[in-house]
């Protein structure tokens, strides 16, 4: 919950005027990894970013690809394979030994969607609730 309301007072200070921002969010773990589902990370084009998606090993590529997301504004799920065997589609000996898929989407404040601002609505409730994302297919960053 920490990294999460730290990730939420950072959106807030983003000056959209001038900057872009994506959310990279870990969806899907296969095997071993530093980070589990859910977690996330906030990203501005000039290369900053709150929270972490990985131990460090995957966040250069992830910004990397949210630049992407930023200009185009269209989300996308990465599929990082860090098995042994695979590390040299990175082009680094990770040793996490999972594969770890990461949805990366635009953060646009008109957006009635932005899952910054849904966070934000929620992130002092007590009650139980309970979001669903869309992450691979037709409808991708799609919640309910």
């Amino acid at each position: 919950m920490k990294d999460f309301k730290a990730i939420v007072s950072a959106y807030h200070k983003v000056d959209f005027s001038q900057r872009k921002a994506a959310l990279a969010t870990v969806v899907k773990v296969r095997g071993s990894s530093y980070r589990s589902p859910g977690a996330r990370m906030l990203i501005t084009d000039d290369g900053r970013w709150v929270g972490s998606i990985s131990g460090g090993c995957l966040e250069g590529d992830a910004l990397r690809k949210a630049r992407t997301v930023m200009s185009g504004k269209t989300p996308m799920t990465v599929r990082y394979d860090t098995r042994e065997e695979s590390n040299q589609n990175l082009g680094i000996g990770l040793g996490c030994n999972g594969v770890i898929d990461v949805l990366i989407e635009p953060l646009v404040i008109e957006d009635k969607n932005n899952p910054i601002a849904q966070f934000d609505s929620v992130i002092n409730t007590s009650e139980p609730l309970a979001l669903a994302t869309i992450f691979e297919g037709p409808g991708i960053a799609e919640k309910f």
